[in-house]
């Protein structure tokens, strides 16, 4: 079966430095979660800016379906990939429902894929993230929080088949990460996440790519890739494994070490 998504030796690094991400292969099939993990500076976010086609690999090749994206339109990538990034503007001068609805833009040439409207389609994506209420208020008059969620609706607005996601529950508290994590486990589409809560990468992910210095250190289901050996060595602390009575659901717990 072709991968959703895959990625086969992809490298990158700026044009006169040192490579920041080298031969990185993996493949993602349909409607799974991927999480992608390491420490700082081991190319989390540069491996998902060549995954929403913002960055080009100098080597290797980036598949959606068998395509290389850097073959496709921009337009048709931009259709079937969507992002929510850490880092947005704050002074938008738009309101959150003309936010959520620049989720739309890639779509607006294609040809229709549903009977649905595009204010329905905007509607529905503000009411899953319970953004009713502040439909109307000025993007730059929100918390982080609130924007982050406005951010992620748009992502939803544009109705991909990918779905990227770098650090999502950033800047959100407690019962709106819950939120979030409980609709990203309920949409059914492929997604790749960008996560430091280890725990929670190895609750919600199917697969788990570990990045170090730019390589995949471990690929594979959370309980074969986040082994506390393997976790140790790659961000230097100590690693136990308590498991959570009554659903004997492993917990992670970290310590310093002496080196």
């Amino acid at each position: 079966m072709t991968p959703h998504l895959e990625l086969r030796g992809v490298g990158w690094g700026p044009r006169f430095g040192a490579p920041v991400l080298s031969a990185v292969s993996l493949s993602l099939q349909k409607g799974r979660i991927l999480g992608v993990i390491g420490p700082n500076g081991a190319g989390k976010s540069t491996l998902l800016r060549l995954i929403y086609r913002f960055l080009r690999p100098r080597t290797g090749q980036v598949l959606l379906d068998g395509v290389d994206i850097w073959a496709m339109d921009a337009r048709a990538v931009a259709c079937q990939i969507a992002a929510v990034l850490q880092e947005h503007p704050t002074d938008f001068a738009l309101s959150v429902a003309e936010v959520v609805a620049l989720g739309r833009a890639p779509h607006r040439h294609a040809s229709p894929q549903s009977g649905r409207s595009e204010q329905a389609i905007v509607a529905d994506a503000l009411d899953q993230l319970a953004l009713g209420p502040l439909a109307h208020r000025l993007m730059g008059t929100l918390s982080g929080g609130e924007r982050q969620r406005v951010m992620v609706a748009r992502a939803l607005a544009q109705n991909p088949a990918i779905l990227v996601l770098d650090e999502p529950t950033n800047h959100l508290d407690i019962r709106h990460q819950l939120e979030v994590i409980a609709l990203i486990r309920d949409l059914g589409l492929t997604i790749v996440i960008s996560l430091h809560d280890l725990n929670l990468a190895a609750h919600l992910c199917d697969d788990i790519v570990l990045l170090a210095d730019g390589r995949v250190t471990a690929l594979g289901p959370a309980r074969n890739a986040m082994t506390p050996a393997t976790l140790a060595a790659v961000f230097g602390v100590g690693v136990a494994v308590q498991h959570l009575h009554p659903s004997n659901a492993p917990h992670l717990t970290f310590h310093l070490t002496n080196s």
